[in-house]
């Protein structure tokens, strides 16, 4: 059940995050919530799941962003092997790992899909990853409370 309910909560995040997002945030760093969830998703359930949730979500953001195909799932495998690196029992002790990690993973994550967008690196990446490294641990505290 908790499968099929972060998958339909991926979906409404995907596409709300390709659609509505970027019409109503008046400023040009966004925070990509996809890449969150699947962070917090990857540290306590293992790679090789999230292996398959990265390629279904990446698909369905290439295909919401008519980006190049594969070019989403490709920068969100950074995210993946940093995330599922660390174990769940590395998580629960120490908050300031996870927050260090969100943001490395976001700047390579947004360093990726400016290489294959063939788009500059900017400054805005640094932006972002600070935007994810504040979002983390609320996102962190709302998982733990759905998963008691």
């Amino acid at each position: 059940m908790t499968r099929i309910l972060f998958a339909l909560l991926l979906f409404v995040t995907a596409v709300a995050q390709a659609t509505i997002l970027p019409r109503v945030n008046p400023i040009s760093v966004s925070p990509d919530f996809i890449l969150v969830m699947l962070f917090l998703w990857s540290s306590s359930h293992g790679m090789r799941e999230s292996l398959g949730w990265i390629f279904f979500t990446g698909i369905l953001l290439d295909v919401l962003t008519l980006d190049s195909f594969g070019s989403n799932a490709l920068a969100l495998m950074v995210v993946v092997l940093l995330s599922g690196s660390g174990g769940q029992r590395f998580f629960q002790f120490n908050l300031v790992i996870p927050i260090v990690m969100v943001f490395g993973a976001t700047v390579v994550h947004g360093a990726v899909l400016c290489v294959l967008r063939d788009a500059p690196l900017g400054l805005w990446i640094v932006f972002q990853g600070a935007v994810h490294a504040i979002l983390l641990p609320v996102l962190l505290v709302i998982t733990r409370l759905f998963s008691r």
